[in-house]
């Protein structure tokens, strides 16, 4: 992967849709102080993720979704 030698930055950042805070190890936000449900989580690329990859599912994942949200991919 791209600008990720090393595999210490993440690929992809979990966050709270509603609150925008960042999850923590277990899923919890740190701002309602509880685990918050798949449904309520966004997945947004993070600064381990190859910018350019050929993979379509890799490009599909640089934009923000939600967490059991079908992945919509380009056609090859």
């Amino acid at each position: 992967m791209a600008g990720d030698t090393d595999g210490t930055k993440p690929p992809q950042v979990f966050t709270h849709a509603a609150r925008g805070t960042e999850l923590g190890a277990y899923g919890e936000c740190p701002d309602c102080g509880v685990p918050v449900p798949p449904a309520d989580v966004e997945m947004l690329p993070g600064a381990g993720l190859d910018p350019d990859p050929r993979d379509p599912v890799r490009r599909a994942l640089l934009r923000l979704r939600r967490l059991l949200q079908p992945l919509e991919t380009d056609r090859v």
